[in-house]
């Protein structure tokens, strides 16, 4: 029987909680269970009979002792210690539902300690995170714990403080008590116009509660539906085809990432005030307690449904109108300052400012924008395909067959395997043209075969896996050893599909003339050139744009990697030569992959999972970093904008290939590598709306697909097993983050615009639905503050 075990079926009549006495081999340090006996129980229960009469004889020296300390006592209360990195097998632990101080943990924590006299008491360590590493030779949970030093000492702790080890905390460091905000009072909220917030995404969620905190009136303009009406919609998008194109995956109270997986890791700071007063809100309006500590906690979308309904319920408490069905087709500007928006039926709501919150799709908006020479600049972005593997596949090759058995479909004590994958796709990409992307595809139908032999660069070894900082890759996992999790405590990332109100049509429901793309007929595909030149016809005012904007001087940045970067007219060029990173992105174990198509004439899919993770795939983007060489040939006609217009370049062909009707093209992992069209019967789908074989290794351009071959390449030295025929690609997963920034200087405000105040996601600022919020916060303190300066 295991430590837990006996601590769960033998505790002792006491209030002490002492544990059996440790033997000086350890069982976590020597990482296998020891069997409890009663001989183990008796030293227990003498252990407590003797610290009761050692407790009773130094009660009155004790009091003395205490009168005598004065500050130097307050000063030890104050302090915290917290430790790192202390592990319990998975015999030993409660297992990844539980987050409580366990017995086992505290004497993994004396033993760390190095603990000679009294046990620890389960008071005296607090769980601050607990993440489950899946690496074999280090399988099992990792927790970061606080300790009261007062009791460490007593048990006899000989600490070595070091910074990431043991390190000395104050009080007032930890997290602090979630704080519930009251009804700010109504007097002097209409002495001025609302602010006006457009998309109710966590960044517009979260600046609204700022600002109604701060006694601000403010008014919520959403397109989509809330939360209850959406799921309906939902329901009739997946089961009778039915796109409504203001209430979908995309739009809607929530944003895009309601209906994802609700991911809350983030690479702002786990532990900065501002992450932690996000975990606390989500905490305070129904989340569950172990979002606070877990190592990558996620939500799921069921839990996220009742989250927002809870939080727009406190939203209207406050004072905040909230309008739903409510697009925003324009921006109401006088004298250079934003002073309104326009509604797609002709209304004009006045607004002191207006905080654009738009999620990464907004299209429409970008195009207005263009247009009212907002200032724009084409931000870096990433492109790729989805692939899905059976969930016991994956959790087979992460654990391996015995502790594979232990996930039961999410109901086991150990988490539903993920994994977090990066790549450098290392050959010079300078010498292939991405002005020829997509141009195979253009050229052949959905269900044709290609027999085109693979080049010698295609043949040719792939380079030895090189391992690159998170930078480099754009992802927060390259660190990764090949075998492990990205359940690691110190592998998190920042992952979410992007969240907020979008906005891709014309007043009319449709897209806008300027937006509206050319028919996809073979005519028109008749080319590569053709199709580059044509197939995303967005209005010339984009290029006519590029005079109006603000001069571009030409500036030299430094990228996350260290690269140099020149920009000139919010073109960013990169070196070639470094590569590009590939990685997996927003990974969804035991979840199901969902169309977010805004248009039946396109196509783009996600992935989303419900609190459980119980379902029978795991699916992950794949996708590669895209530098300015990949839409270069685009900017002439599209300016800031031709990065959207390469994405839908990809959408509109993934379309085609599926054959319409929201039909996800497919090919197995394996074909895909070796550049041939997937035949016989195909892998088994979560995508309900229907799968069809199509050559996606043509899809992208030569760069883009030969990225994506070596990247995958190298997941399978890294996880054996991951390129199998049970592997199935689906096309296409283009919106893993906004390719524009909207402008914004010091004050948070537009560059071009006085009172426009872009936001979150959608403006080029976040990339999570935690990351967002944040951002919404910190624009919603600039208003704050703009406004004191100005009374």
């Amino acid at each position: 029987m295991s430590w837990t075990a006996w601590s769960s079926l033998h505790r002792p009549a006491c209030a002490c909680s002492h544990q059996p006495s440790l033997s000086k081999r350890s069982l976590f340090a020597a990482g296998h269970v020891k069997e409890v006996t009663h001989r183990n129980i008796q030293h227990h229960n003498q252990l407590c009979a003797n610290s009761t009469r050692r407790t009773k004889v130094q009660a009155g020296s004790t009091a003395q002792a205490k009168s005598r300390s004065g500050k130097a006592s307050s000063r030890k209360k104050a302090e915290k210690w917290r430790l790192f990195e202390v592990k319990l097998p998975i015999e030993d632990d409660p297992g990844k539902d539980t987050h409580e101080t366990s017995v086992a943990l505290c004497s993994a924590v004396a033993l760390k300690l190095k603990c000679k006299g009294l046990p620890l008491p389960l008071e005296a360590v607090s769980v601050i995170r607990k993440s489950f590493d899946a690496r074999a030779k280090h399988r099992g949970f990792a927790y970061v714990v606080d300790i009261d030093p007062e009791a460490a000492r007593a048990a006899g702790a000989s600490p070595r403080f070091k910074s990431g080890q043991l390190e000395r905390l104050p009080h007032e460091a930890a997290p602090a008590s979630p704080q519930i905000p009251r009804q700010a009072p109504a007097m002097g909220r209409h002495k001025q116009d609302p602010i006006v917030i457009v998309g109710s995404g966590p960044a517009g969620l979260f600046a609204a509660l700022e600002l109604a905190q701060a006694n601000l009136p403010v008014v919520i303009l959403e397109r989509g539906q809330p939360v209850e009406s959406r799921g309906r919609d939902i329901g009739a998008l997946i089961v009778r085809r039915m796109l409504n194109p203001d209430s979908n995956l995309c739009y809607g109270e929530g944003g895009a990432g309601t209906w994802s997986d609700g991911k809350l890791t983030t690479k702002v700071g786990r532990n900065s005030d501002p992450v932690r007063r996000v975990l606390h809100t989500l905490y305070t309006f129904g989340a569950p307690q172990n979002i606070l500590v877990a190592g990558k906690p996620h939500l799921g979308t069921d839990r996220l449904i009742k989250i927002l309904q809870a939080f727009r319920k406190h939203l209207t408490v406050l004072g905040v109108q909230i309008h739903f069905g409510s697009c925003v087709t324009d921006l109401v500007i006088e004298h250079n300052k934003a002073v309104g928006v326009k509604l797609r039926g002709g209304e004009i709501i006045p607004a002191s400012k207006v905080v654009l919150a738009v999620g990464h799709s907004s299209r429409a908006m970008y195009e207005t924008l263009a247009a009212r020479g907002i200032a724009l600049s084409p931000k870096p972005f990433a492109l790729g395909l989805r692939v899905e593997h059976p969930q016991a596949l994956i959790d087979n090759i992460q654990y391996g067959q015995e502790y594979a058995a232990e996930v039961q479909r999410g109901k086991g004590r150990v988490p539903v395997a993920d994994y977090s994958l990066t790549a450098q796709a290392l050959p010079d990409y300078a010498d292939v043209s991405s002005h020829t992307a997509m141009h195979a595809a253009a050229t052949h139908s959905p269900a044709s075969s290609s027999s085109r032999p693979q080049s010698e660069e295609e043949e040719q070894a792939v380079p030895d896996y090189a391992e690159v900082s998170p930078q480099t890759a754009m992802h927060a996992a390259a660190t990764q050893s090949p075998s492990s999790s990205s359940s690691r405590s110190h592998a998190e990332e920042e992952e979410g599909s992007g969240q907020g109100n979008l906005h891709d049509r014309g007043e009319d429901g449709g897209h806008s003339q300027n937006a509206r793309l050319p028919s996809s007929s073979s005519s028109d595909l008749a080319s590569s050139q053709q199709w580059h030149d044509s197939s995303c016809s967005f209005s010339s005012e984009h290029a006519q744009h590029q005079g109006r904007r603000q001069s571009g001087a030409a500036a030299s940045t430094t990228t996350a990697n260290g690269s140099k970067q020149s920009s000139h007219n919010g073109t960013t060029k990169m070196n070639a030569r470094e590569g590009r990173g590939v990685y997996s992105f927003c990974m969804c174990p035991g979840g199901q992959i969902v169309p977010t198509t805004t248009n039946p004439e396109e196509l783009c899919i996600n992935g989303m999972s419900f609190s459980r993770r119980n379902s029978l795939w795991a699916n992950s983007a794949l996708v590669v970093a895209v530098q300015p060489p990949d839409w270069a040939h685009l900017e002439p006609q599209h300016g800031a904008l031709a990065g959207v217009a390469l994405q839908i370049q990809a959408e509109r062909l993934a379309a085609k290939l599926g054959g319409g009707n929201l039909v996800a093209p497919v090919q197995r992992v394996t074909d895909f590598l070796a550049g041939q069209l997937s035949s016989g019967a195909l892998p088994s789908s979560s995508y309900r709306l229907g799968v069809k074989s199509a050559s996606l290794h043509e899809v992208y351009s030569p760069a883009i697909s030969q990225a994506l071959k070596s990247a995958l390449q190298q997941f399978e030295q890294k996880l054996p097993g991951f390129v199998s025929d049970a592997g199935l690609l689906h096309g296409v997963e283009t919106r893993t983050s906004s390719p524009v920034r909207i402008d914004r200087g010091d004050d948070l405000q537009s560059l071009s615009t006085a009172g426009l105040y872009p936001c979150g996601e959608g403006a080029g600022y976040a990339g999570g639905i935690v990351s967002a919020a944040v951002d919404g916060m910190k624009i919603a303190h600039a208003i704050v503050q703009n406004l004191a300066m100005n009374t």
